[in-house]
């Protein structure tokens, strides 16, 4: 028998398509047919835009009290109390509750008042425009611990990732949307959810009446005052309408809903809204049901076509936008060009860009073509066709993105601390070592080589020195050898400062630094003081040609551990090993140890201070954007705790900050102000002081003579001791100024002014030249050869007697002579014999002559993603992002709107531990039209109709589940939180996301979204989003930390990867970020699932081994077993652990059914086949005979043995719904916009479309307007100016009692206010645009006091506090004021509308106009002192279009209340035009002062018996 999940994972594909289906499985193909439309309950297979019908998981409720329940019940119940809508009624947990209370409105129609929502621990409450999270109003997007809340002008949307949507019109119509998992587990107004009409929601042991059912679910509150619904009075049944009703609910506009809905539920429900209404002919008794048939038709899959006109239910929507009945939610944007191409969501009513266009999310300028979007960096936006330059490329904004080339750029070598080293293609490593070792020389020739001696210091030996640094010239014959050591230097350039040659010149810029200037392209950064550090620059002249400890330098940080063998070394102490300069020194192993580990008070010591490094008040936060401190902030640490002298290394180390800083052109001077001042700031001798940007060589009496042009080079600003502006460094170490310089003449120093006989002529010493009376003499400088005598050979071992090889033989390093064909070769700190052969990635290379000789095969990529965000891309580069929404891991959707891809790898983020830390729960893959999603240990397949046909194949290797894909994508998941995406190389430069772009080169694996390259992984991570409405993550989270009591756990549990467990592996892959991954995810699964979060982690670094060919068992009964035994029958043992898989034969490999892939070993539970039964049969789980394989076809079918092969002959034709069409008939005809589309019955047995054209279109309406217009002048004249304050919050509800925003608390604050304020506005801080009554709470906002809210005055099931609120007011006083010349209006005559134009001067920069239009009544909100009201919207005069306020919605309260009054006779109304000078209408941060004028009666000339006021867009006339 086939199982139910088989079945219908056969019937998806029939209705999808598929080129072959198994009706020889049934008696016949009808039978099947049938079958599968009653499974797939109407599925259509020409569903546009949707992914499937989702009708079947929603609840609803509209209108005049309809609900439908997931189930299909459809049933009224008015009550007006706060009821159960929804909610998880499972006794052991309940996940989530929604509940409802309904109101009447002024009309007298019922609509939803509020919404309480609890989803886990986090309490949502929505009114209109508001939004209450937890207490505390917030702003949309919204997003918190798997909770997205959006809003806009239509909808309110709640995406719960547990399962749960809700959506909210704001007004009468609510539906959730719930996921199947919640089947039979609910309660409330919605029914149980169990798939059966009536049972269980109307049959409990007796029949229930929905006025019963409903009363049921009312919400219990303490002090609420509520009636229930009368359950013995039935609600009134209408049989009118029914023609009307049915005739709208047929039009052609729903012609594609039909058959997806139940229609007479909804005809049913527009009769009752009928007759509810009584005659009344307002939108509501139509709109609301045939709004909810239209929606639900969205969701089911459906596209209604446009119902509504200008004078039916109309819509409106902001300039640029149209309204559509069902269109895609997903809009695409400026920054998110093709999220459309990826949108899961159903389609739905609302504003929409038109076709060809995008949203300006940029400069907010609502749609625009692609081609006119702007792009922004920094804050800063960037018009198309403009051109910047960033860090080593120029970049040229298109359509909203960067597109960017690469610059000449320098490369930076460093070696800080004595122990940590960056290469110039920025890949950093730490190493310990003792020895002389080579930094970088030549490739093509050995005329120069940079050496660097680094030896074991303090008292310890645990801390390594960067003792000397050797600079060979000249083919290292002898000529130019200059030595640099501390001891050295210092007394050699004090008394010469200048050393030069034709190979390279040395000056000094200040007391802490030396500067060496190359002719091939190197320059030299010594510091000496206090601890010795090196920074080499590269020119780009020298790209690509140099190696060392420093790298190769052609762009590529991944190979930078090249050696000269051939192969890449993958850890640093491998690497640095074979760059000695002397062969007799030892190996260095790596150094696994946290020197933090061994003391306390130093652990506690370096945070302290090393913390300054990212704080983002302290005096390094200037430099954040430029260059993330993170790394730095870990070198600082390391050295802090391993230095004999704490501070002499952590002034080192925040030193190399400060001056990464200066060479991005960022001078942070000051710092040492705060911390290392007694070893810096106050040591400089005599008069000399302490400068951060020296940028030149340092200024000396003896360079203005003969050092100038040694001095000319460009080098990276440092610091040091020098001497003030316009003084000079002299003889004695003394700054003078230039008239005080001694000049150098033959070997001796000349006093200023001193006269001297040189070749018969008198010469004087001034300025710091020696200038001669009668001829000019030319100075010939003279320079010395410096020998200095050293034991540092150049690349050859110092003569020392011992045991050598005989003439003809070679070292082989192991103590033995050879010939160099038997030169062995060593990778990896281990030797191969000549002739050995390893495997690296997929090719495999020979050890000859010392040199490995490798095939050269292109390799697949590989991305990991694992843990709570620990992300390794396909160039190899390792990062940690900790988001909370969904992130593009990879996809080939990189270049503009119109580009096509074949898939995308979307992971989804969730709280993994109460740190905020998250974890990759859920994967979705994307491929063609196909979307997978991984999630709960199972993958579901959704077709969507958008994209091509992609197969793919699944199965289940080891732990893993394996999806491959013909478009030469694999994915690797584990069912938790790793996963593994594994590339052809065809995507090599063609993909983007979190896993880099697969280009070989991981120093830009950070290319942004937008196009720019970043070094900011935070920044990297916000930009691949999938929804730009999801938040930034602003700061990175230390689990270990927050959750300190966790910490020595995580260690000792995580120090595995460092113990003798995986010593094997520890020379082939680098544990040491496995271990911080490790902790870091230790620390922060602290709900639950700790040790399923180490156990991921220790499985990452194993699999990563197993990888590199070393296969590690360190899984025990009490690390993280598996428990294979689980798997076998009883009384067999077939099933068994495998640490790094098994290379079993499957039923699918010997059918080759897979892609060219090669699906590495995987740990896991492997069968051991016996041999009578070598083949394990992945179909039935079970060991057979290659006889008893299935057989697979093409479209991923499989047929066991002895069933007939479908073929095209019996292939089922096209069925929906029951009816079969033949190939080539019309299936169906949609309409899409003003496009027509007809679908046929293709020969595979899909539907297809077959013809596009236009349909009819009706005739626009066109409405016209006039506007009268009249004249008006004024003169000067006196009035009362009144300005309003700024707004006011000194209280915080969450300090004290309440929010108390009154006069005293406000003057207690140190701010003045009048004494008898005019008039009052209170307001929500975080909610300026709604009302206090829409707000809820009970507040008191009196112009005599001000504001006053309680917290004990709350009702506490809502609100724990007050909101914060905020107040401002209006002060008058008496000034004598321009008023313009005088006027004779024009007297309005009965239906016209009266035009008044004036003048209000404002001290501004710019001027705008803006049109207050007043009617007889009152413009604007006005309540009592004690009694605030509603505000009352302004009803614009006919024919004029309203405009917009300026101001918030907030309570005005004037002093005494007035009399609004025209000066002229009803329906008549004033149009002022107020023209401002200024740059913005936002009242909440610069108030606009109230003008009191004076106008005069019609017919006579202007004089002070007629006030206007003009206030925040108001307009009094008393």
């Amino acid at each position: 028998m086939i199982r139910s999940g088989l079945l219908n994972l056969l019937c998806l594909e029939f209705s999808n398509g598929r080129k072959a289906f198994p009706c020889i499985w049934f008696p016949s193909c009808e039978l099947w047919e049938d079958l599968c439309a009653a499974l797939l309950l109407g599925r259509e297979a020409f569903q546009l835009g949707r992914t499937r019908s989702h009708g079947h998981y929603v609840c609803s409720t509209w209108g005049n009290n309809h609900f439908k329940t997931f189930d299909g019940d459809v049933y009224q119940f008015p009550g007006i109390c706060e009821y159960n809508f929804v909610s998880d009624c499972r006794e052991a947990y309940k996940e989530f509750s929604v509940h409802i209370q309904r109101a009447l409105n002024s009309n007298g129609h019922p609509e939803i008042q509020y919404i309480l929502m609890k989803i886990k621990d986090i309490k949502v409450y929505l009114k209109p425009n508001l939004v209450v999270v937890d207490g505390r109003i917030v702003k949309t997007p919204y997003y918190s611990s798997g909770v997205l809340i959006e809003s806009n002008d239509i909808y309110t949307k709640i995406y719960a990732k547990l399962g749960m949507t809700l959506m909210w019109n704001q007004q009468d119509a609510l539906m959730v949307e719930l996921d199947n998992k919640f089947n039979n587990h609910t309660c409330g107004l919605c029914g149980d959810y169990n798939g059966i009409q009536i049972y269980n929601e109307f049959i409990k042991g007796g029949d229930y009446n929905p006025i019963t059912f409903g009363n049921l679910q009312k919400i219990s509150k303490p002090n609420a005052k509520c009636e229930d619904p009368d359950e013995t009075q039935a609600l009134p049944s209408c049989n009118g309408h029914r023609d009307e009703c049915q005739k709208l609910l047929t039009s052609p506009a729903f012609a594609d809903c039909r058959l997806r809905l139940n229609l007479e539920m909804y005809i049913q429900a527009c009769m009752q809204d009928k007759c509810a209404c009584n005659g009344k002919e307002d939108s509501f008794c139509l709109c609301s049901t045939i709004s909810e048939y239209s929606r639900q038709c969205s969701h089911a899959g459906g596209r209604p076509g446009e119902w509504r006109t200008q004078n039916f239910c109309p819509k409106t929507c902001p300039p640029t936008m149209v309204y559509r009945e069902s269109s895609s939610p997903c809009m695409d944007t400026c920054s998110h060009l093709e999220i459309s191409s990826l949108c899961e969501e159903h389609y739905m009513d609302g504003c929409f860009c038109p076709e060809g266009t995008v949203y300006d999310d940029v400069n907010e300028k609502g749609c625009i073509p692609v081609s006119q979007c702007h792009c922004k960096l920094g804050g800063k936006t960037y018009a198309p066709g403009e051109t910047i330059s960033h860090d080593c490329e120029e970049c040229t904004c298109n359509s909203g993105r960067w597109t960017c080339k690469d610059l000449p750029c320098p490369g930076t070598c460093s070696v800080e601390g004595g122990s940590h080293i960056t290469t110039f293609d920025g890949k950093k490593y730490t190493f310990h070592g003792d020895c002389y070792y080579v930094l970088a020389k030549g490739n093509a020739n050995e005329r120069y080589a940079l050496l660097a001696e680094l030896a074991p210091c303090g008292s310890t030996d645990k801390q390594t020195c960067l003792k000397t640094v050797v600079l060979l010239v000249d083919n290292k014959k002898n000529v130019k050898v200059f030595l640099l050591a501390a001891s050295v230097c210092v007394h050699l350039l004090q008394q010469l400062v200048f050393c030069f040659s034709a190979s390279f010149s040395v000056f000094k810029p200040s007391s802490n630094y030396f500067v060496v200037q190359t002719s091939f392209g190197l320059q030299m950064q010594i510091q000496l003081f206090r601890v010795m550090q090196l920074f080499v620059t590269a020119e780009q002249s020298v790209k690509g040609k140099l190696q060392g400890l420093c790298g190769n330098f052609n762009g590529m940080e991944g190979d930078d551990f090249r050696t000269t063998s051939g192969l890449i070394e993958a850890t640093g102490s491998a690497f640095a090993n074979m760059w000695k300069a002397q062969s007799t020194c030892r190996d260095q192993a790596e150094n696994l140890e946290d020197p933090c580990s061994l003391s306390i008070e130093s652990a506690n010591y370096a945070e302290h201070w090393c913390s300054l490094l990212k704080n983002p008040k302290g005096p390094f936060a200037r430099c954040h954007l430029v260059i993330d401190p993170s790394e730095y902030y870990k070198k600082c640490k390391y050295d802090t705790c391993l230095c004999e002298d704490n501070e002499e290394c952590l002034c080192a180390a925040l030193s190399s900050y400060s001056r990464a800083c200066a060479f991005k052109g960022i001078i942070l001077g000051g710092w040492r102000k705060s911390v290392c001042s007694k070893y810096e700031a106050s040591s400089c001798p005599g008069n000399q002081v302490f400068l951060y940007n020296l940028t030149m060589c340092q200024q000396t009496c003896r360079s203005l003579a003969d050092g100038e042009k040694y001095c000319s080079q460009h080098f990276a600003p440092v610091d040091g001791c020098g001497c003030p502006q316009n003084t000079y460094l002299d003889n004695q170490d003394n700054c003078v100024p230039i008239s005080q310089c001694p000049c150098y003449y033959k070997g001796s120093y000349l006093e200023s002014g001193e006269y001297f006989t040189k070749d018969g002529e008198r010469c004087v010493c001034r300025n710091a030249k020696i200038q001669c009376t009668s001829v000019k003499i030319r100075m010939k400088m003279l320079f010395h050869k410096i020998t200095i005598s050293s034991h540092i050979p150049q690349f050859q071992t110092e003569c020392v007697s011992g045991c050598v090889c005989p003439e003809g033989l070679f070292d082989d390093g192991r103590g033995g002579c050879v010939e160099e064909k038997d030169c062995p070769c060593m990778h990896n700190n281990e030797w191969y014999s000549s002739g050995d052969k390893i495997k690296v990635d997929c090719n495999t290379c020979t050890c000859q002559k010392g040199v490995w000789k490798c095939t050269e095969e292109v390799c697949y990529g590989t991305c990991m993603i694992y843990g709570s965000g620990h992300y390794i891309t396909f160039d190899g580069k390792f990062y940690d992002f900790d988001g909370s929404c969904e992130y593009v891991a990879t996809q080939d959707f990189c270049g503009d709107k119109n580009s096509s891809g074949s898939f995308s790898i979307i992971t989804e983020n969730v709280p993994c531990g109460t740190t905020g830390v998250t974890c990759s729960k859920a994967i979705k893959m994307f491929l063609g039209k196909t979307e997978l999603k991984l999630e709960n240990k199972e993958y579901r397949e959704i077709q969507r109709d958008v994209g091509g046909d992609v197969q793919y194949w699944n199965r289940t290797v080891g732990l893993y589940l394996v999806i491959e894909a013909s478009n030469g994508v694999m994915l690797i998941w584990d069912k938790k939180t790793t996963v593994f995406i594994k590339l052809s190389p065809d995507y090599k430069g063609k993909v983007c996301g979190l896993c880099g772009n697969f280009d070989d080169k991981s120093n830009n694996d950070f290319t942004a979204r937008s196009g720019l390259q970043d070094t900011n992984p935070l920044k990297f991570g916000n930009s691949w989003k999938q929804s730009p409405m999801c938040p930034d993550v602003t700061g990175e989270i230390k689990p270990c930390d927050l959750k300190p009591h966790r910490k020595s756990w995580a260690e000792k549990e995580c120090s595995i990867i460092h113990s003798e467990v995986f010593k094997i592996c520890h020379s082939k892959v680098n544990p040491h970020p496995f271990y911080e991954a490790c902790v870091h995810d230790a620390c922060s699964c602290d709900s639950g699932g700790d040790c399923e979060c180490f156990c991921s982690a220790v499985a990452a670094y194993a699999q990563e081994c197993t990888k590199a060919e070393a296969c590690v068992f360190w899984r025990t009964p009490d690390i993280c077993p598996i428990f294979c035994d689980y798997y076998n029958p009883p009384d067999e043992c077939e099933w068994h652990y495998e640490p790094c898989g098994s290379n079993i034969t499957t039923c699918r490999m010997i059918n080759n059914v897979s892609t060219n892939f090669t699906v590495p070993l995987l740990e896991g539970c492997y069968p051991r086949c016996p041999k009578d039964k070598p083949i394990y049969n992945e179909e039935t789980k079970e060991c057979v005979t290659e006889d008893k394989c299935w057989c697979y076809i093409e479209g991923g079918i499989h047929v066991p043995p002895g069933q007939e092969i479908p073929t095209k002959e019996n292939w089922c034709p096209c069925v929906i719904n029951g009816t079969s069409y033949e190939v080539g008939e019309t299936v169906a005809q949609v309409q899409d916009g003003d496009v027509c589309i007809r679908y046929i019955c293709a020969e595979n047995g899909s539907v297809v479309p077959d013809a596009v054209f236009p349909c009819p279109t009706s005739s626009p309406t066109t409405i016209s307007t006039s506007f009268p217009t009249s004249t008006l002048t004024t003169a000067p004249c006196f009035g009362l100016i009144c300005d309003w304050t700024e707004w006011f919050d000194v209280s915080k509800p969450e300090e004290g009692d309440g929010d108390y925003e009154t006069y005293d608390k406000i003057k207690e604050h140190g701010h003045k206010i009048c004494e008898a304020p005019e008039q009052i506005e209170c307001r929500a801080k975080d909610q300026p645009d709604v009302s206090l009554e829409e707000l809820g709470q009970k507040v008191e906002c009196d112009v005599k006091y001000g504001l006053i809210c309680k917290n004990e005055e709350q009702d506490v099931t809502m609100w724990q506090l007050c909101y914060n609120y905020e107040i401002r007011v209006n002060c008058c006083e008496v000034q004598e004021i321009p008023c313009g010349p005088t006027t004779k209006p024009t007297v309005p005559q009965p239906g016209t509308s009266t035009t008044t134009k004036t003048t209000v001067p404002i001290t501004t920069t710019a001027r705008t106009s803006t049109e207050i239009t007043t009617t007889p009544t009152h413009a604007h909100s006005t309540t009592s002192e004690h009694t605030p009201s509603v505000p009352t919207p302004v009803t614009p005069s006919t024919g004029t279009p309203p405009s917009t306020p300026s101001t918030p919605k907030s309570t005005t309260t004037p002093s005494t209340p007035e009399t609004p009054t025209t000066t002229t006779t009803t329906p008549t109304s004033t149009t002022v035009t107020v023209s401002t000078p200024t740059t913005t209408t936002r009242s909440t941060s610069s108030p606009t002062p109230t003008y009191t004028t004076t106008l005069p009666t019609p017919g006579t000339s202007l004089d002070c018996t007629l006030m206007f006021s003009f206030a925040m867009g108001e307009m009094k006339v008393p």
